[in-house]
């Protein structure tokens, strides 16, 4: 009895969670976590449109504080989710906008390209917790950099 009760539980988790978010609707996101080269504290909040059910597009910030300055970056965005699982949602993501960083690097503003790769575990329909990961192309302020906040949450508003 004990195993059909969880076995329950996990159909419904599972039968709820098989988008995220309604054509339409925007998606609220905060990541905290790391930049490396330099290594800085990274905050990126980020809001998204949804264009399709796996196709989301808006505003990322990125913002590294530290001891080596301030890198900060603001972007427009596209992220298309990717596979069939119902809850585990792989990404890929790609942007441009612009960089902005403190006098200890080369150049005050530049350009910003990115390029990303995600993981995002549906809780449910509405709510997700993730990873991703991106490279940053910023000449002539910081030719390259990785970006990864560790933790994403991601809430359908």
């Amino acid at each position: 009895m004990r195993n059909l009760l969880v076995i329950a539980l996990l159909l419904t988790v599972a039968g709820r969670a098989q988008g995220f978010g309604s054509k339409g609707n925007w998606i609220a996101s905060g990541g905290i976590g790391l930049t490396v080269s330099p290594t800085l504290f990274l905050i990126s909040p980020q809001l998204e449109y949804v264009q399709r059910p796996n196709l989301f597009v808006g505003p990322l910030i990125q913002a590294g504080l530290g001891e080596g300055g301030v890198l900060f970056t603001a972007t427009a965005t596209g992220r298309l989710l990717i596979g069939k699982h119902p809850q585990v949602k792989p990404s890929v993501e790609g942007g441009l906008g612009l960089a902005m960083a403190s006098s200890l690097f080369g150049s005050s503003v530049g350009i910003h390209v990115l390029m990303g790769l995600g993981m995002d575990y549906l809780v449910d329909k509405d709510i997700s917790v993730g990873t991703m990961i991106r490279a940053n192309f910023a000449p002539p302020l910081k030719t390259f950099f990785l970006s990864w906040p560790l933790i994403v949450g991601r809430f359908a508003i």
